[in-house]
């Protein structure tokens, strides 16, 4: 059999998240390797996906596990793919294949997530539909797996790690979950805090990583959290998305001390605000006093990164962090690792 001859590689434009033109070339985009890109985005990807998935049973309700067991069961599922001017429609056969079976409910959970996707704009326009043949495709409920369940309350006291405490569907659970678990916790994420959930993930005494995605409230006045009690240890490794500058500082601040590993999200300079853009990067890591620091990962997503301003930044970075580790997750490569 004749092979047909591999088409030239077009790269990926990270700045375009495309496939590269030739335009993108002669402006100097940054355009990466299609392989290598691929490698990067899916890196960790299923043991990650693993973990949300163990709670899954504890996070269907109802009308949800019903869901779920139909989506298992089915013979087969028409599949249509719409994003980025793109359509793609298949009917894929369900399977005792693992993979499979772990396709289908990162799938449910994305159709159950889109409502908190849809409330940021700067998300990607995307959707996926997914329906047995003849019928019509299941609809996105809202995210009731954001509230926490009384089983996991129960669990609360004693566990050293929380994922996925989302704050903004229902509050008030949501803290007390967060006060159960806080005497043990020390790997912790929590999505869409309110001041009161900030402030009792501040005061966790064994906390020691934290991953933490925006506020409930972007547009109310930023919390602001005080210095840490003397003799307490602070955290070691922190991933930062979407918080409002001020909140991000006084988080810097209070455990500049300890912090060894940061994980920012942040944009080159632009017109753009924090954390879109950023022109003085320098100015607030050097005013956060971090002493301990030994790895800063400047993450890009949703954000400006041109690369003569981004070589830039991270030269300044450099500057004022005193030998820290300066990356940005485009220009380097970085896989980031499970918080």
């Amino acid at each position: 059999m004749e092979r047909r001859p591999e088409r030239p590689s077009r790269g990926w434009c990270s700045d375009c998240r495309a496939a590269a033109e030739p335009r993108c070339r002669r402006e100097k985009h940054n355009v990466v390797c299609e392989k290598r890109e691929l490698k990067r985005l899916l890196q960790g990807a299923l043991q990650q996906a693993a973990e949300q998935l163990e709670h899954l049973p504890d996070l269907c309700e109802g009308e949800q596990d019903l869901q779920t067991l139909d989506l298992l069961n089915a013979e087969s599922w028409s599949v249509t793919l719409q994003g980025g001017g793109h359509q793609m429609t298949g009917t894929v056969t369900n399977t005792d294949d693992p993979l499979s079976r772990l396709m289908w409910l990162l799938a449910k959970a994305a159709l159950e997530k889109n409502q908190v996707e849809a409330r940021d704009p700067r998300t990607a326009t995307a959707t996926l539909s997914l329906a047995t043949p003849g019928q019509a495709p299941l609809e996105g409920r809202p995210v009731r797996k954001t509230r926490p369940t009384d089983r996991q309350q129960d669990k609360a006291p004693g566990v050293t790690r929380l994922v996925n405490v989302w704050c903004d569907k229902d509050p008030a659970r949501s803290l007390r979950l967060l006060q159960r678990a806080a005497p043990t916790v020390e790997r912790l994420r929590v999505r869409f805090p309110r001041e009161d959930h900030l402030s009792v993930v501040h005061a966790m005494p064994r906390l020691r990583r934290l991953y933490v995605w925006g506020v409930d409230a972007p547009d109310a006045q930023p919390p602001e959290l005080p210095a840490l009690p003397a003799g307490r240890a602070g955290l070691q490794r922190l991933r930062v998305h979407y918080l409002p500058r001020a909140t991000t500082q006084s988080l810097l601040r209070a455990h500049g001390g300890t912090l060894e590993e940061l994980e920012l999200q942040v944009g080159t300079a632009g017109s753009g605000r924090w954390p879109d853009c950023c022109g003085d990067l320098h100015s607030l890591l050097q005013q956060s006093g971090l002493r301990a620091l030994r790895r800063l990962v400047l993450m890009r997503y949703c954000c400006s990164h041109e690369a003569a301003a981004c070589s830039e930044q991270r030269a300044r970075a450099r500057q004022v962090l005193h030998g820290s580790e300066v990356l940005c997750d485009e220009c380097d490569t970085v896989i980031l690792e499970d918080n």
